[in-house]
């Protein structure tokens, strides 16, 4: 049978699949002796302390709201448990987050007072458990956070002001900081990013003293710089290409577009020239150095055919709008770099997908995400594009393999941190003795994960080389143009993030077809990560931070189906406090059901969706969630009716990783949740329903539009010969359900 015969099935939605939610009880929970008057006054005393520390502040800037930070107790970090009774517009309004039960609220004297007499004297249910959940109040004390910059000589600030959550608020800080600046004649700069506005200030000695001054600033970092990820190794040159190595453009045929952010593709690789459709340089005359950006272009064109015609290595071709930001021997500044995106991403409207094989000399945040990553984030939602993004190269020897050494220092880089994007490490293909990693374990160079808040990062993998501990990578490293029509061999995510993107354009441009409807990225996104889920050994807690949820096959194998799996493809809105979507009983083919009734296989689920975000909640960056359930409804211990889902999340076992606050508040709010698992035994179910919820942020108001969320859902055997295709298309149809192939507007070419 042609695999192509069996195409993913897309179903359509009903409105009978969307039904009110069960009742969720609430309790006000106390916590231990958390509300005794003893603690209570020493809460009080601690308020106190947060006035007497702003009294200087109140007096200058009588209207100038200042930020105190309230940690919660490690039990009371569950959303149900946020005081927000207590912090109130009438005290001290919650307005942000730090890391994990450390909030920001915004604090004026009035304010201040009135919140001392609420915990004094308030023995209403709610403010009691509210007060019963607080481990600490003290001021927000700018200085530990503006120190940073110090010893940043030379060296561009980007600086932030607390955002109160309200005009009038906002408006008097603005012109208190103006006031201040001129006073103490420093000159600050408004940039763009998006529509957010950063501002910028030259750093010079004493500078962070001046700045820590002002109670209205959150905090001061140093202007990043990015590069190509380049490893510190020489690339080789190999042998002259030839047209066989990279052949040109077929006439007549449509190709995808990749937009390549790099070093710019050599002029006079003429073998290459045919692909690029679209050129822009940054760069001034002679300055220019296309090493890297022609081999990233090298591999998103010919990547299989450069690689020896190697299978593991994927047909998809692309073109290219090939854009040049990088100079010899010099970085880009992030202002800069995200100017130029904003620029081109604007001009080439029929480029969806976006190359980003660059990335910063540092690991994120464990707690905050980049200022680069939200821009990102951003464009992605103005422009309907997906950013393939490089996790980043670890260049220091003494830390391969990255999956082995410091965790900290080995993590992904700005912007593979963006949760709009697709980022992508690197596995090896080749091994040797020397080599310091087997042939597909990640490779000993590739930054890992997770990203900020736990989310995971990088969600796939591609071939991006093998190396030994001295760096050396001879017949391990990955093939593709170079400069005047030569083939190099490097290593680094730089390179197998192309392969990916080159993919992603690919099945973008076959869905697409003729039809004029676009393509939201959620839905490419989520066939890749599915694609790299259902190809690759199970992910488990020891996989998930280097390799992702894995590697995609090759474009047929992503959008069609082996006889023994159907594969599913859902995409709804969720209402927020109205509907959830439920749909059942869900149609499980004959073969996967054994003689006593249980249901013997494999189910995968891969759930994309791109959350509502706020810059100012930081490991709450994600102000939305969704979860998946495949299951049935169970009697609880109260003999209760309750969903229970028979499909954990992908790596089931997390806690293996992380304390069990940072699972349920980071890493359960990834907007890229994976589930599986195996029935080898088989497992009773009588009516298996499939079930999505979303649920928000405590502090975050009820949206005006829906979550618009994107599911992939898999049915596979343990035995290979069985139809199970052909069985769930029958048992579909037997059920009344509506789908299509998802190769409707364009089959995918032999």
């Amino acid at each position: 049978m042609n695999k192509k015969d069996n195409p993913i099935q897309v179903v359509s939605i009903r409105e009978t699949d969307h039904r009110p939610p069960g009742l969720v009880n609430t309790k006000d929970k106390v916590f231990g002796d958390g509300a005794s008057r003893e603690r209570r006054l020493q809460l009080v005393n601690e308020v106190k302390d947060v006035s007497d520390y702003f009294r200087l502040s109140f007096n200058l800037w009588p209207k100038l709201p200042v930020v105190a930070k309230v940690t919660l107790k490690e039990e009371a970090l569950a959303k149900s448990h946020r005081p927000t009774a207590l912090f109130s517009k009438r005290t001290c309004p919650i307005i942000g987050t730090m890391d994990y039960g450390e909030l920001l609220v915004s604090a004026t004297q009035s304010g201040l007072n009135e919140l001392q007499k609420r915990i004094k004297n308030n023995t209403a249910k709610k403010q009691t458990a509210n007060i019963s959940a607080i481990e600490k109040i003290e001021p927000y004390v700018a200085a530990e956070y503006i120190s940073r910059i110090s010893g940043y000589d030379n060296k561009k600030v980007k600086l932030k002001l607390f955002d109160h959550k309200d005009h009038e608020k906002n408006a008097s800080l603005e012109q208190a900081f103006s006031e201040y600046l001129h006073k103490n004649q420093l000159h600050v700069k408004k940039v763009s990013y998006g529509k957010q506005e950063v501002l910028t200030i030259d750093f010079h000695k004493g500078i962070e003293k001046k700045l820590a001054e002002f109670v209205g600033l959150r905090s001061a970092a140093p202007m990043p710089d990015f590069f190509p990820l380049d490893m510190d190794v020489q690339v080789t040159p190999v042998t002259n290409a030839s047209a066989e190595q990279c052949p040109p453009p077929l006439a007549g045929e449509e190709y995808p577009v990749v937009g390549v952010i790099d070093s710019g593709v050599c002029p006079r690789c003429t073998l290459l020239a045919p692909w690029v459709i679209a050129r822009e340089s940054y760069v001034p005359s002679g300055l220019e150095d296309y090493g890297h950006g022609t081999m990233v272009a090298g591999l998103i064109a010919n990547s299989h055919y450069l690689n020896h015609r190697d299978p593991a290595f994927p047909t998809s071709q692309a073109k290219i709008v090939d854009v040049n930001v990088f100079p010899k021997n010099s970085n880009v500044s992030e202002e800069e770099l995200v100017a130029i995106i904003e620029e081109v991403v604007t001009k080439y409207p029929m480029v969806k997908v976006w190359n980003l094989s660059l990335g910063a000399s540092c690991p994120v945040s464990y707690s905050e995400f980049s200022d680069f990553a939200r821009f990102l984030d951003e464009m992605h939602d103005d422009h309907g594009c997906l950013f393939v993004v490089a996790s980043g190269n670890q260049n220091d020897m003494s830390l391969w393999p990255t999956t082995l050494k410091d965790p900290i220092l080995n993590r992904v880089s700005s912007p593979g941190d963006s949760i709009r994007a697709l980022t992508v490490g690197s596995i090896a293909h080749k091994d040797t003795p020397a080599t310091l990693v087997k042939a597909g374990e990640p490779s000993p160079f590739s930054r890992i994960g997770p990203g900020p808040c736990y989310i995971p990062k990088p969600e796939v993998t591609h071939y991006g080389g093998n190396n030994a501990a001295n760096g050396g990578f001879a017949q391990t490293g990955v093939l593709s143009m170079g400069p005047n029509n030569m083939i190099y061999e490097s290593i680094g995510t730089s390179f197998s993030t192309p392969i990916v993107s080159g993919q992603a354009a690919s099945l973008l441009h076959y869905l697409k077809g003729y039809s004029a409807d676009g393509i939201p990225p959620e839905r490419i996104k989520a066939l890749v990560i599915h694609s790299a889920l259902l190809n690759s050994p199970k992910v488990n807690s020891a996989s998930i931070n280097g390799n992702g949820f894995g590697k995609p096959a090759d474009i047929v194998d992503i959008l069609y189906c082996d006889p023994h799996c159907i594969t599913l493809f859902f995409e709804t809105d969720l209402k927020y406090g109205g509907f959830e979507f439920e749909r059942y009983p869900f149609p499980i083919p004959d073969c996967l059901i054994t003689d006593d009734g249980k249901f013997k296989g494999e189910i995968a689920m891969t759930l994309v969706y791109s959350p509502i975000t706020d810059k100012d909640y930081a490991s709450e960056y994600c102000r939305t969630n969704v979860d998946a359930g495949m299951g049935s409804y169970d009697k609880d211990e109260e003999g209760k009716r309750k969903f229970n889902s028979r499909v954990p999340p992908a790596p089931k076992d997390m806690s293996k990783l992380y304390e069990k606050s940072r699972i349920e508040h980071g890493f359960k709010w990834s907007p890229v949740k994976a589930y599986h698992h195996i029935f080898p035994q088989g497992v009773s179910i009588d009516t298996w329903r499939l079930k999505l919820k979303v649920e928000r942020r405590a502090e975050e108001e009820k949206p005006d539009i829906p979550q618009r969320v994107s599911l992939i859902v898999s049915l596979r055997s343990l035995d290979p010969t069985q139809p199970v295709y052909n069985q769930a298309i029958r048992k579909m149809i037997q059920s009344g359900w509506v789908t299509h192939d998802i190769d409707i507007n364009l089959r995918v070419r032999s």
